[in-house]
């Protein structure tokens, strides 16, 4: 390689400057494009925010709240008597228990609705500490199915000290499945995977609704009640009844002068008597529409008002 000397320093040749003179402008296009990466980014960040809007935000809830929630939810599922806090249903291939009657699915059954006995017993254990210590045999229970095969078979062994040791458990912890209930329907709503502008108008129902008591027990207590309305299984000749299903028959935005609660009354109503027009005759679910609706009636009532959450 030639170099030529100046002053005593060395003097780069011609290729060398050509050399650094490309590193120099590769560097700074490498940056550019960089730049110009991180800014459309950010910008799709934005748009996905703006699109999507903000979360959900229930208001906050004190043990008062829970238990008033909790109470509502007993007497809607069980009418607020220990005896039916372990209960399996006529026409039912699963018992239901607890406050909310929570799925519990014997082994081999797979029913088209969404099991939930596992995951709030799981939820309350962890929140609960000592005070949701499970009995015995129900902490041994491997794999943890519910150990009656049929209906005949749990109604043998409902007055057992096993079922009412479960019972006393159940009504022990009746603020916990409260609690549980509440952080498994946000969980959910946060996980909702459907398109962004839909999600939105909805998330905007919620949050309205949930604005007052009346509203925030009606959207939490049907949720626990017919569920949210993702799962494909639970239609009928291509119809769902869940959360979602009744927010979508809603007028949006609510027009002025309408209640929000009872547009959300109605549209519950109009989708559960689809339900039973369109379920299989021998399924007779018109034996249950009568107390449905009135169940739904329920969420007019007026009680003490909530406390807005930030």
């Amino acid at each position: 390689m030639k170099v030529v000397y100046i002053w005593g320093h060395m003097r780069p040749t011609l290729s060398q400057r050509t050399i650094l003179a490309v590193t120099a402008s590769l560097i700074f296009l490498v940056v550019f494009l960089l730049a110009v990466f991180l800014q459309q980014k950010d910008e799709s960040g934005q748009q996905t925010a703006e699109a999507t809007g903000p979360g959900l935000a229930l208001p906050a809830l004190d043990d008062d709240r829970y238990n008033w929630i909790g109470s509502r939810i007993y007497q809607n599922e069980a009418m607020g008597k220990a005896q039916y806090l372990t209960h399996w249903n006529e026409g039912e291939d699963f018992p239901s228990m607890g406050i909310g009657h929570f799925i519990w699915f014997p082994r081999g059954v797979d029913a088209p609705f969404d099991e939930s006995f596992p995951a709030m017993v799981s939820h309350v254990k962890q929140q609960a500490g000592e005070l949701a210590r499970l009995p015995v045999w129900l902490e041994d229970l491997e794999p943890f199915d519910a150990p009656w095969d049929s209906k005949q078979e749990f109604d043998q062994a409902w007055a057992s000290a096993e079922m009412t040791e479960l019972r006393e458990w159940l009504e022990r912890t009746a603020q916990w499945q409260a609690r549980f209930i509440v952080a498994a329907f946000e969980q959910r709503w946060q996980d909702l995977d459907i398109p962004a502008g839909r999600k939105q108008q909805m998330t905007g129902q919620v949050q309205q609704l949930v604005g007052t008591a009346q509203g925030l027990f009606a959207v939490i207590d049907y949720y626990n009640f017919k569920g949210l309305g993702t799962n494909p299984r639970e239609r009928y000749q291509g119809q769902g009844w869940g959360l979602i299903q009744v927010l979508e028959a809603m007028p949006y935005p609510v027009p002025e002068g309408h209640d929000p609660v009872l547009l959300f009354r109605d549209s519950a109503a109009v989708r559960l008597s689809l339900r039973v027009e369109l379920a299989p005759p021998e399924r007779n679910e018109v034996r249950w529409l009568e107390g449905w609706l009135k169940r739904l009636d329920g969420y007019l009532a007026e009680p003490a008002p909530l406390e807005q959450g930030s």
